[in-house]
């Protein structure tokens, strides 16, 4: 594979990238995401505009470059992850695609263990677009599957069916990947349990490297999020909820998917790439609308709007839209998040020594009231929340983080 053969002198600043393909052909009514209906017409003026938005990055990211001597951020690194996400990536052509990834090539080089991850739809898998794919260096694909009944897939508006989604299966396992994803969820609703069993228990017999599990998030601004009958369906089975996740858990891994974090379970030396530098606290970043992106302890994220991004590129513009410079609390709160996250779990000692942060009493009560409830343990130093804990990761986060004061 000849992407690029321009000489590259130096590292790359950053390991992880985040490429946003906003097009879908329908909207999911429970999706937050920078989406929009698909037009092939506007393709290449997006494709342009993260052409454009590379060669902007690749000079900010110069500017901002630490100095030498400066060894607390002087870490250049490989490119190790590029991961092609929306919206539907898979609306594109291979050679639509293959123009994303020579030019990210061209201006940032990477490692020749890279990991290049695609999302697909069902839909979209035939064998010559899968074959085209590993051609221009897309070595990992996540199918967007979310269940096998055809009743669920209903209720969540996608468009493709139970039929599709197998024959999208029976193309991967016959093609050259070996390293995919299959995206399940739960807490749909009208979604049983013995449902949910079966959309597990199928997906294990197809022998995926990896199994995201999401349950079902109704947020306010969606179609979901302003029926209240499906808001209703949702106050009212959040223990049928539990017990599906803590199920799955323990059925994935007896399967020989084990979890790494709080919604991913893959075989050993499957694990996401772009999942653990992100989890891991490495810096990122994100191109294309409403994404985001994270270095030298500053977080920016893009205009959420196509035509406000591609007038501000056309404009010599960076089309960020939101900027801000972490300060120590808020550091120290994303990387106990990160950490509970993840199965290995956070070493309690060396967070709050870097964080200069010494935890109270009450502190202590709190954990102790945890793994007496099963929801964390310690390994170690280590403080590792269990399936049943993981579930109020992000609650557990809020109760864990002592005072700091800002910088």
């Amino acid at each position: 594979m000849d992407l690029s053969k321009k000489t590259q002198k130096k590292l790359c600043p950053i390991p992880a990238f985040y490429i946003h393909i906003p097009f879908c052909r329908t909207l999911c009514p429970f999706c937050t995401f920078a989406v929009r209906r698909d037009r092939a017409n506007m393709h290449e003026k997006y494709i342009q505009g993260i052409v454009d938005e590379i060669v902007r990055r690749s000079e900010m990211l110069t500017v901002m470059e630490p100095k030498e001597g400066n060894e607390k951020h002087l870490r250049q690194v490989s490119l190790e992850s590029i991961y092609f996400g929306g919206g539907t990536p898979s609306c594109f052509t291979i050679q639509e695609v293959s123009v994303l990834i020579k030019k990210v090539r061209e201006y940032f080089p990477w490692s020749d263990q890279i990991e290049i991850a695609f999302e697909m739809n069902p839909d979209d898998v035939n064998p010559e677009y899968l074959s085209g794919l590993a051609e221009i260096g897309v070595n990992r694909l996540s199918l967007g599957g979310q269940s096998f009944q055809t009743s669920t897939l209903q209720q969540l508006e996608r468009c493709h069916t139970s039929a599709d989604l197998r024959e999208a299966i029976a193309s991967i396992t016959d093609s050259l990947f070996v390293n995919w994803n299959l995206d399940l969820m739960f807490g749909i609703p009208e979604q049983s349990f013995s449902m949910f069993k079966k959309d597990v228990e199928e997906a294990l017999v197809y022998d995926p490297t990896h199994i995201s599990l999401y349950g079902l998030e109704i947020h306010e601004r969606t179609p979901f999020g302003k029926n209240p009958q499906i808001r209703r369906w949702e106050s009212e089975h959040q223990e049928q909820f539990e017990a599906m996740y803590l199920w799955a858990t323990d059925r994935l891994e007896k399967a020989g998917l084990f979890q790494y974090e709080l919604s991913n379970f893959s075989k050993k030396d499957y694990e996401g790439r772009n999942n653990l530098l992100v989890w891991s606290g490495q810096e990122y970043l994100g191109l294309g609308v409403g994404a985001h992106s994270y270095y030298m302890q500053t977080r920016w994220g893009n205009t959420r709007s196509i035509r406000t991004y591609l007038q501000h590129l056309e404009k010599n513009k960076m089309p960020t839209e939101f900027e801000e410079r972490l300060s120590g609390k808020q550091l120290a709160t994303e990387f106990l998040m990160l950490g509970l996250r993840q199965c290995k779990g956070i070493n309690i000692e060396e967070w709050q020594t870097r964080f200069g942060l010494q935890w109270q009493k009450q502190h202590t009560e709190f954990v102790q009231g945890l793994c007496d409830e099963g929801r964390a343990f310690w390994k170690g130093q280590r403080l590792c929340l269990s399936p049943k804990g993981m579930l109020l990761a992000d609650r557990i986060t809020v109760q864990l983080m002592p005072e700091l004061s800002e910088d």
